[in-house]
């Protein structure tokens, strides 16, 4: 199972729009962000199936940069703006593309609908804001398929396991996701979770149980919010999202979802400084900030 950061940066993206700091002006590609989005792979012997998590209003170029050319779900995390405004450009992948040069735009919409998994909160706004997906496509052009599906528990896709994890953005339901694959080697896990200021006991030990952390599997990379520094009312810092991690476990602690309140070096300096804060933390591999592009591996 392989993960792309496709995008990590929070809603205003990195740089910000007329700002003339120094994060902003930076020349460090770490430091360009764009919105918040991650991209599955789960490969066997003969084929290869894909995930995308959250598609926000970057999504295109995110799509370009990778040459992503087959989307099989969506999971999503939540109905805010910079998670969910790219859902147009689906439509690409709902039809079928000619590939022959003398009809290079010859474009047959009837693929099966991508299936788009989310909480009910997320669901409900998706029927209201973007009700047109639900009908007929209009006269000269054509829409993204969808099938909207409620998660509640555990379920199987594309060949893994997923589960969705209840979480809290300040008064707000978002899901965070479970990734787990069986190997030869026995569990291997990857959690993403995204734009949250609390993580109840009752969901990390969910976390835990499906990815069967009692019996041997491991949790791989643990992905986790983490805003700035300084407080915020709806998303981890630094520090509650270090002090989540030590709760939770993973070998691999990556932050996600940052500001331009500071650097990539920065914020990797700040965390390696306060590691030492936080014991639980110890047995972690590396704790650092995530940046678009990285590539994670189970």
């Amino acid at each position: 199972m392989k993960l792309t950061f496709l995008g990590t940066g929070t809603s205003h993206g990195v740089p910000v729009i007329a700002c003339d700091c120094a994060v902003c002006k930076s020349k460090d590609p770490h430091d360009k962000r764009s919105r918040s989005a991650a991209y599955i792979e789960i490969s066997d012997n003969s084929s290869s199936k894909f995930i995308l998590i959250d598609i926000g209003p970057d999504f295109r170029e995110q799509a370009l940069r990778e040459n992503i050319r087959q989307i099989d779900a969506v999971l999503l995390t939540h109905s805010h703006a910079d998670h969910l405004h790219g859902i147009d450009d689906l439509r690409t992948f709902s039809c079928i593309m000619s590939n022959k040069p003398e009809n290079p735009q010859n474009e047959k919409y009837d693929k099966p609908p991508i299936p788009i998994y989310t909480n009910h909160t997320a669901a409900e706004h998706i029927k209201y804001s973007f009700s047109y997906l639900f009908s007929e496509h209009a006269e000269g052009g054509g829409h993204a398929k969808i099938n909207l599906k409620e998660a509640k528990s555990p379920f199987e896709l594309c060949g893994i396991k997923v589960t969705p994890i209840p979480m809290e953005h300040g008064s707000l339901e978002t899901t965070g996701w479970l990734l787990t694959e069986t190997t030869p080697d026995g569990k291997k896990s990857i959690a993403y979770l995204t734009d949250c200021n609390r993580i109840s006991d009752e969901s990390i030990n969910l976390l835990q149980k499906n990815a069967g952390l009692s019996e041997g599997g491991r949790l791989v990379h643990l992905v986790i919010d983490g805003l700035r520094i300084k407080e915020h009312s709806t998303h981890f810092n630094f520090l509650q999202a270090l002090e989540a991690a030590g709760k939770i476990g993973g070998e691999h602690i990556w932050l996600t979802h940052l500001t331009h309140n500071s650097s990539h070096d920065e914020t990797a300096a700040y965390i390696e400084e306060h590691l030492p804060d936080f014991p639980s933390l110890a047995s972690a591999k590396s704790v650092l900030p995530a940046y678009d592009t990285l590539v994670l591996e189970t």
